[in-house]
Formats: C-alpha cells, sequence, structure tokens
C-alpha cells in the first residue's frame, strides 16, 4: 500500500472512530428501538415489492418489448422472447458480481450508509422503469433494481439488534409484516394498472416515490447498530501503525485464523471453516433453483390464465407468506433453524406440484386456490434460503459478517447460473411449468438433505461470543 493511501486511510479511520464514539457516548434517543423497527418494516416493504415486481408483469413487457414489439426487427414467440430476456439479464449477474464487495462495505464504513444508499437505489430503479419507453432503459432500470435489492442490510440491522434468544422471532414479526410489500402488487395491478397489460409501467411509480421518502427517513432517523459500533470502534482504537504491522504480517505468513474484513478474505475464511464450507455448498444448490421459483407469472400467462385472474392469483401470496413467516420465526427459536429449513422445503416442494396441478386445470379452479399453491411454494422457498443465511451470520464474527453474507452472494451465483440455463434452453423444446420442475425439484431435496446431516444447528448462538 502507498504512502497516500496509507494516509488517506488513516485520516478516514480516525474520523471515523472519532464518530463512532461520539454516536456511542450520545446513545438513544427515547424510542429508538421503535423507530429503527419502523424504518426497517418501511425498507422491507419496499424491497419486497422490488423484489417481485418485475416477475408479477413479466408477460407484460414480454409481449410489448418482444411479441408486439418487434425488438431487433424480428418477431419472437412468447417463450423466444422470455429466453432472450433472460438472456440479457445475464448482464445483471454480472452486475450483481460487484454486489459481495458493496456489501462488505458495511464492515468497513458501516451499516448505516448502506442502508440509506440502498433504500434510494431501489426506489431509483422503480422510477427509471416507470419512465422507460425503450426496452434499453427498462433493462438499466432492472439492473439497478437487481443491484440494490441483494443488499439486505436491513437484515444485519434486524440480527444484530435483536437479543439472541429472540433473534428469529424478532426477525420472522419484521419479515413477516415487510413480505405484506408484494400485497401492493396485485393491489396495483388491478387499481392503477387496472388489469390492462399495457399500463404495466403505472405500478412503479408510486412505491418509487415512497421509496425516496423513506431514504430520506432512515438518513435523519437511524443510528448504528450498538454491535458494529462496539466491534469496529475497538478495533479502531489499536494505533494505526500497529494494525498495519499485524495485517501486512498476516498477509506474509497467510495465517488461517486472519479475520479481515474484504470479499476475498471472507471467501478465504469460508473455505477454511468446515461447517460454513458446507453451508454454502449447499445453499448454492438450494439457490439454483431461485430462476425455476420466480417463473411463476409465466407459467400462469403460458397456460392462458387472463390478466385479471392472474392478479387475483397473486392476492394470496403476501397474507400466506406473512403467516408463514410468524410461524417459522416462533418455532426457529424453540426447536432450530435446520427443522425450519426441512418442514419448509418440504412445504415449497409439495406445494409447487400442486400449483403446477392446478394452473394447467386453471378452467375448472379458482384463481384464488392457484395463488394459496403459488404462495405456499414461493413463501417456504424464501423462508428456507432466508434461514439458510440466518445459520451463516450465527457462524461468523461481526467484524466480518457483512463481507462473509457477500461472499456467500458471490458464491452462490454459480449455483443461479447454472438454474439460469438449464431453464433458459429448456422451455424453448418443453413447457416452461416441466422445465421448472424438472430442474427445482432435485435442487431443494438435495439440499435439505445435506443440510440435515451436514450443518450444525446455530439457535441460540450469542452474537459476542463468536471468535
Amino acid at each position: 500500500m502507498s504512502k497516500d493511501k496509507l494516509t488517506r486511510r488513516k485520516e478516514f479511520e480516525e474520523k471515523q472512530l472519532l464518530r463512532l464514539l461520539k454516536e456511542k457516548g450520545k446513545g438513544r434517543y427515547a424510542w429508538y428501538l421503535a423507530v429503527l423497527i419502523g424504518l426497517i418494516l418501511l425498507v422491507d416493504l419496499l424491497d419486497n415489492f422490488v423484489t417481485g415486481v418485475n416477475a408479477n408483469v413479466t408477460s407484460c413487457y414480454i409481449t410489448e418489448f418482444f411479441v408486439n414489439g418487434h425488438l431487433f426487427g424480428k418477431t419472437y414467440t412468447y417463450e423466444e422472447g422470455l429466453a432472450l430476456n433472460n438472456t440479457f439479464n445475464l448482464l445483471g449477474y454480472v452486475i450483481g458480481l460487484i454486489v459481495p464487495f458493496y456489501k462488505a462495505l458495511g464492515d468497513k464504513i458501516g451499516r448505516k450508509p448502506l442502508f440509506v444508499m440502498s433504500t434510494l437505489g431501489m426506489a431509483l430503479g422503480l422510477i427509471i422503469i416507470y419512465f422507460s419507453r425503450s426496452y434499453l432503459l427498462f433493462l438499466i432500470g432492472s439492473f439497478i433494481i437487481s443491484f440494490f435489492i441483494s443488499h439486505d442490510i436491513q437484515i444485519i440491522y434486524i440480527l444484530e439488534e435483536s437479543p439472541s434468544a429472540k433473534r428469529a422471532t424478532i426477525y420472522s414479526i419484521l419479515k413477516g409484516l415487510g413480505c405484506l410489500g408484494t400485497f401492493f402488487i396485485p393491489l396495483l395491478r388491478s387499481t392503477v394498472m387496472k388489469n390492462d397489460p399495457t399500463l404495466w409501467r403505472n405500478i412503479y411509480l408510486l412505491p418509487g416515490i415512497a421509496g425516496i421518502l423513506i431514504s430520506i427517513l432512515v438518513f435523519f432517523f437511524a443510528k448504528e447498530s450498538k454491535v458494529y459500533i462496539e466491534n469496529r470502534s475497538t478495533y479502531l482504537k489499536i494505533p494505526f501503525e500497529e494494525r498495519i504491522n499485524k495485517e501486512k504480517q498476516e498477509k506474509l505468513e497467510k495465517k488461517a485464523h486472519s479475520n479481515k474484513s474484504g470479499i476475498f478474505n471472507a471467501i478465504k475464511y469460508i473455505f477454511q471453516h468446515k461447517d460454513l464450507r458446507n453451508l454454502i455448498i449447499i445453499k448454492t444448490i438450494f439457490d439454483a433453483a431461485i430462476v425455476a421459483m420466480t417463473m411463476y407469472e409465466s407459467i400462469m400467462a403460458t397456460a392462458s390464465m387472463t390478466t385479471e385472474e392472474i392478479t387475483k392469483a397473486l392476492f394470496p401470496f403476501p397474507l400466506i407468506y406473512c403467516a408463514s413467516l410468524f410461524i417459522s420465526g416462533f418455532l426457529a427459536d424453540k426447536i432450530g433453524r435446520k427443522r425450519i429449513i426441512a418442514i419448509f422445503g418440504s412445504i415449497c416442494l409439495l406445494s409447487f406440484v400442486g400449483f403446477i396441478i392446478s394452473v394447467l386445470n386453471n378452467q375448472t379452479i379458482n384463481p384464488y386456490l392457484i395463488g394459496s399453491f403459488y404462495g405456499l411454494y414461493l413463501g417456504s422457498y424464501w423462508i428456507g434460503r432466508d434461514y439458510m443465511e440466518i445459520i451463516s451470520t450465527e457462524m461468523v464474527p461481526t467484524d466480518i459478517r457483512a463481507s462473509i453474507i457477500g461472499a456467500e452472494g458471490l458464491l452462490v451465483y454459480v449455483g443461479m447460473a447454472v438454474g439460469f440455463a438449464f431453464v433458459n434452453v429448456g422451455m424453448l423444446f418443453i413447457p416452461i411449468w416441466l422445465a421448472c420442475l424438472i430442474f427445482s425439484a432435485p435442487c431443494i431435496l438435495i439440499s435439505v438433505i445435506l443440510l440435515i446431516f451436514k450443518v450444525k444447528e446455530t439457535k441460540g448462538i450469542d452474537y459476542e461470543s463468536i471468535v
């Protein structure tokens, strides 16, 4: 590291230490925890809306840009247009490779700056898509959304501010209420979109404006997490020269126990710790199914369900997901994280089969029943995925927690890429529902079985005790 870089780093860290000590000295204002929970809830409502919005209007923009829009001067079938759109979205995966490095900044500059930037970023993506009149601008907005919905910094806030004995319970309550953000998607489909597929952009505007306002509230009323302040300030109190010399020594000697933040150090840490390594491999297999799990709107559209019927089918999801999160949270602190993943992984498989059967018989089955199967399978999938991430946070020290989550996201892209390739090619030759089913079912089943036998339980772990 050059002398100029060392000087800039020293100045930055000195200012950061003063800021953290000042914030620690001030303490929390009255009702801070209630305000923080409210802010986390608002951000999670926005996050859940943004996460699901594109997937819930897929048939609308595929039809506009590809089937009717003759993109690049060609005519496409729906499946061809969807496959081409998914191919373009590979650029989003490439951009997503930057996300782990962005997340790792949470260990350097703090949780709050990322909290503000990510909330504002989600809002920006929504507004860009609202004003998009070309496929290129739509893609830019989608890429921005994809980048910022991956941050999940509010999850770190929840986990670090909650008592260890009630961590999963508090997490599940906030996540359960936050998932109601997806309820606004069918609500806006039936109001501002008016079930007219050509008006699909209208559902992006109001949440985009709300996101800007929420980011302002986060900036003024959120504080750094106590765990981060304590650990980071303790580290920064070590004389700068001593820290630098220690880092150099660790780098030269390549000490296996080095807990330095940063993505590459986090990857190194993962592969040096057996349980964490096993978990990440298992989550990679589980995440390979994510593309298939989120094709529900296209599966319904290609089964000749109308826009109004699809809107009706989307309503049960947030209610079922919310209830499932509450149940999972209360149980996870009692029976453990592994059993929760096993239970909801099984529900996911059975419900996905039920969803496929009901969609294929949609002429005789109520759309709300179809939506109930969809709500059960997708909600259970997200719960399983979230609890794998919770286990990973309960295996690592605070000073590298954000870096580990970032590195985890980078590694699971391998599985997601495989799932993307299979489904994208498969649906050109077989029905979309069949391509999704024959790939996702083995991924979920294998990952749940491996988790049961290869990963230790982390229920009740105290973050402060992890070294």
